[in-house]
């Protein structure tokens, strides 16, 4: 065994912003291993114990959120014109009741 004390890992705005990306994805990382594999080099990289080591670690977070990314389910974006015509709606709901007497 080796006399080097056990470096403690610690869960930093890194690991905090990598949380946040995937749950904005609806990506779980307890039933995804790549998503799993992205949270911990993100807990690993806010533990780097030099700027060589936390380079080399980023690298494979990069990698990793890229193929989460990459298989994450299409989320339900509407464009302009479906917000455009939801307020529309929402603006003349009010109104359509009205004028029948």
């Amino acid at each position: 065994m080796s006399d080097a004390p056990k470096r403690r890992l610690r869960r930093g705005a890194v690991a905090a912003a990598t949380t946040a990306e995937l749950a904005e994805l609806g990506v779980d990382p307890t039933a995804n291993a790549q998503a799993a594999a992205a949270l911990r080099l993100a807990v690993e990289l806010d533990s780097a114990p030099d700027p060589k080591a936390a380079a080399g670690v980023a690298r494979e977070l990069r990698q990793a959120m890229a193929v989460v990314r990459a298989a994450a389910p299409p989320k339900e974006r509407g464009d302009k014109v479906d917000e455009l015509t939801r307020r529309r709606e929402k603006r003349l709901a009010p109104r359509a009741g009205k004028g029948t007497g």
